[in-house]
């Protein structure tokens, strides 16, 4: 019984952990890209931005929002704070705790001693 208990809180505790990601079937950043600007510009109200206006107009168009410690190649980083509604994230930034080479995050390009870790050096 303590243990089942054990595992239980556990599995709920590493559950909450990780960033949030937009996804959607079949669809990659470009397509992020596009949308997410446009319900950024659709969220923006007369004296502030909407979140919840960005998060319904992401899931009208056929974005989840889902919350991971390793994201694929198709999950994006969208705005979550505030500050980040008004100067977005790359939406291929903080790519996770495996260390895996991502050779389309366009932080990987560039001077090799200025690569995030997870790009190869």
């Amino acid at each position: 019984m303590k243990r089942g208990l054990l595992v239980l809180a556990l599995g709920c505790l590493l559950t909450g952990c990780g960033k949030h990601y937009w996804e959607a079937p079949g669809r990659g950043v470009a397509e992020f890209e596009t949308d997410s600007g446009q319900c950024l510009q659709e969220a923006k109200t007369k004296y502030d931005i909407s979140e919840r206006v960005y998060r319904g107009c992401m899931r009208a168009r056929g974005w989840a929002r889902i919350q991971t410690t390793d994201p694929t190649d198709r999950q994006f980083r969208g705005p979550e704070e505030e500050e980040e509604f008004y100067s977005p994230p790359n939406p291929l930034g903080e790519r996770g705790i495996s260390g895996r080479s991502r050779a389309d995050d366009p932080a990987c390009t560039g001077p090799r001693a200025a690569r995030p870790s997870h790009c190869p050096r």
